[in-house]
């Protein structure tokens, strides 16, 4: 009996990781009458300088929180530097096999809080909307010995 009920708990929590974005992500309602949300994220989190990592974007109808698909083309990103003085345009592709999910590689050099300015379309609906990460650490705290 304890066997099926652990199973039923491992079940339920991958059941819920599925269902909601990562709890590090920031979810903004967008469009004039709140049509759809939009999570964001980083691929891997906690954030650590000069490691691969990758905006994590999720794309959902908010009445049924279905994923908003083939976007890649009519939504933008843009990511400043903790200080503001340096941007860059990201191009997002689709992730493979995960409707309404997008992504951008990137390399984060520096510690601190970055900013990431999310545009485009969601279908007819015209958003443009800032989230802010969570701290990027510096890799060389991790470093040992």
């Amino acid at each position: 009996m304890r066997r099926l009920s652990l199973a039923a708990l491992v079940l339920a929590l991958a059941a819920a990781a599925l269902a909601a974005p990562a709890a590090a992500h920031q979810t903004k309602t967008v469009g004039p009458a709140g049509e759809y949300t939009i999570s964001f994220g980083f691929v891997t989190e906690p954030i650590y300088t000069n490691e691969r990592n990758g905006l994590d974007i999720i794309v959902r109808r908010a009445e049924d929180r279905s994923p908003v698909s083939h976007l890649e083309g009519t939504m933008m990103a843009e990511i400043f530097s903790p200080d503001g003085s340096v941007s860059r345009v990201l191009p997002l592709r689709a992730v493979f096999g995960q409707e309404g999910r997008y992504t951008a590689d990137i390399v984060l050099t520096e510690p601190g809080v970055y900013t990431v300015r999310l545009w485009g379309y969601i279908l007819d609906v015209e958003f443009d909307e800032l989230f802010h990460t969570h701290e990027v650490s510096d890799i060389a705290a991790l470093a040992f010995p």
